[in-house]
């Protein structure tokens, strides 16, 4: 039978271990993703990222380092950078790899449905796959744009940057016309001092 010194030791072993694992956890795993997120970001700003293969290079390594928190973020810095890229971009074949690549880093964040700025990470992927639709006239892009920014409205109904995704989209689109009128009638509902659209609507 065991003494209560021996009850003790053990129970002072297993808390110790469970501290632990809280740190590396909840304090060394977070602090070293933004230790590599915070160099991957630097050395893009100091101009070392000369093509594509460098970024990849020095983003996977941020991308692909688990840590229970900072997922999110290097996702929506991740994206931004892509978008930046495509909208400064006229290779169809480049924007398609960049488009391609932001759908496979925001696989897992859709399929969760959830997650730290998961209505902006949303978002940026609809714009990535509105101005690649835009620049390529792929219709299969035009058709993800839709989706992802409908599916943003049923996560956060008349939000403004899913409603103006749409109405964008909808409005370069000749055989969309009538989506692009309904579209704008409900952003002027909810937003009235949104001109762009007031101005399109009533040129119609």
């Amino acid at each position: 039978m065991k003494s209560n010194n021996d009850i003790k030791i053990i129970a002072a072993f297993i808390i110790t271990i469970l501290i632990l694992v809280l740190f590396y956890f909840g304090a060394y795993l977070p602090l070293r993703k933004s230790q590599i997120h915070i160099n991957a970001v630097l050395n893009l700003q100091n101009g070392k990222v000369r093509t594509l293969d460098d970024m990849n290079n020095l983003f996977n390594s941020v991308l692909n380092f688990y840590s229970p928190v900072g997922q999110d973020e290097t996702t929506q810095y991740y994206l931004g950078i892509l978008l930046n890229i495509i909208n400064q971009q006229s290779n169809k074949d480049v924007i398609d790899v960049l488009a391609r690549q932001a759908e496979n880093q925001m696989e897992p964040i859709l399929k969760a449905g959830k997650g730290f700025n998961f209505n902006q990470n949303l978002y940026t992927l609809g714009s990535i796959y509105k101005i690649t639709a835009l620049k390529s006239r792929d219709l299969g892009y035009y058709q993800k744009a839709v989706n992802i920014f409908n599916n943003g409205l049923k996560y956060s109904p008349n939000r403004l940057i899913f409603l103006m995704g749409l109405f964008d989209i909808y409005s370069a689109n000749t055989d969309d016309k009538e989506k692009a009128l309904e579209t704008g009638k409900t952003i002027l509902k909810y937003y009235p001092n949104e001109k762009r659209v007031e101005e399109y609507l009533m040129g119609k």
